[in-house]
């Protein structure tokens, strides 16, 4: 059985280059998060900001897209073979398989930091962009160390590597997912606990991992519904739709194609639900076959997929320093909009090298470790189980 499903890491490597495309523009064009007209330096970006056309730069679809995936990718296994083997040894190795990347991921700037190399707060007088400085952060190495190891994992926390607020949620989604297959199973009960689970997260980036789950469940538990869905114009529906949700604005849906998705709900995250539902959909349009897998399935998304979390964790730093120090030289001589374009087509380069490097000494060493390590942990209870199943099926040979 392939561990991988290659069209899911194929999407997963092109939502995280929207997150890379974000984080530019939240530097160098910052009125399209913020809203305000005052600090725009061209007259698109309201209207960019306020249209379908923001997926290409909407960093928070993106990362409710990472979350859905997740809760489909964590438990398909399971629902096609029932092997809580596999769900222990996924859980066993979790925090480190996040962890250990994101501590190194994390390390990098904070020698980025020791070095000076930090040039965001140079220019943020001329970007106008709000984003605290991220090499502001504390020089104590312990603080560094329990930033890393702690605080991101079980706190939310991000002070050296702000894209890391999403590991608590990585974190506790994937053991929220464990704990569902393990205690509930394939038990008819678990719809209702489902239904439950949507309910209490409803506007939560939690939703996407219970919703990824539940696709998961719905296309391998047996039956495939998710087939009754495949007809082109069903796909054409989910696709068109999740599009629009999922490009919900940042700010102000009054007066826009969005407005109509806003209700009196007082302290309700329209943000977060939507980009969520936004995710869902796509991805359940996705794992029918047809032109969309195709499209994921080729080498060049297989290789976003490969580096995506790599290319997630480096690519932070690299705006706030090298990325800063170019615009800096070049904004000088340069207008604006050719400072920013130069600025992205000279560090982009950088920051996919940096990506594959990573990936290549740090991602998937870990991974191999970790691979090694379950099996010394597991394997032995593995190797018994299936021991087990042959004796059963010699012995109901023999009645």
């Amino acid at each position: 059985m392939k561990s991988k499903i290659v069209y899911l890491d194929g999407v997963r490597g092109l939502a995280a280059c929207i997150v890379v495309i974000s984080h530019f523009f939240q530097v160098f064009l910052p009125s399209v998060f913020e809203g305000k007209p005052e600090i725009a330096h061209f007259a698109f970006e309201a209207a960019a900001a306020q249209t379908p056309i923001n997926l290409l730069f909407n960093g928070n679809f993106s990362v409710c897209l990472f979350f859905v995936l997740s809760g489909y990718v964590l438990s398909y296994r399971y629902f096609q073979t029932a092997d809580r083997l596999h769900v222990c040894s996924s859980a066993a190795r979790r925090y480190f398989r996040l962890a250990v990347p994101a501590l190194l991921s994390v390390v990098v700037a904070y020698l980025a930091i020791l070095a000076g190399f930090g040039f965001y707060d140079d220019i943020q007088g001329i970007t106008l962009s709000s984003m605290p400085d991220p090499f502001a952060a504390d020089t104590s190495a312990w603080v560094m160390i329990k930033e890393s190891l702690f605080d991101t994992f079980f706190t939310y926390g991000s002070e050296y590597n702000p894209v890391l607020w999403t590991m608590t949620y990585e974190l506790f989604g994937s053991f929220l997912i464990f704990a569902f297959l393990l205690l509930l199973g394939k038990r008819k009960l678990r719809f209702a606990v489902y239904a439950l689970l949507i309910w209490h997260w409803i506007d939560s980036y939690y939703l996407g991992f219970v919703l990824g789950m539940l696709l998961s469940d719905l296309k391998h538990s047996g039956r495939n519904w998710l087939a009754a869905l495949n007809r082109p114009w069903i796909i054409a529906v989910f696709v068109i739709a999740g599009i629009y949700l999922g490009s919900y604005p940042y700010w102000a849906p009054q007066g826009t194609i969005y407005s109509i998705l806003v209700w009196e709900a007082p302290g309700f995250s329209f943000f977060e639900f939507y980009h969520v539902i936004g995710s869902f959909l796509i991805l359940t349009a996705l794992l029918n076959p047809g032109p969309m897998q195709t499209l994921f399935n080729r080498k060049p998304f297989a290789y976003l997929g490969k580096i995506s979390f790599s290319l997630y964790l480096v690519h932070f730093t690299i705006i706030c320093s090298l990325g800063s120090y170019i615009f800096l030289q070049l904004h000088s001589a340069l207008p604006y909009g050719m400072s920013v374009l130069l600025t992205m087509l000279m560090t982009l380069p950088v920051i996919f090298a940096a990506a594959h490097l990573f990936e290549r000494f740090v991602d998937a060493k870990t991974l191999t470790l970790l691979s090694r390590w379950s099996e010394q942990l597991f394997g032995p209870a593995r190797r018994r189980s299936r021991e087990r199943a042959v004796q059963r099926e010699r012995t109901a040979g023999m009645d």
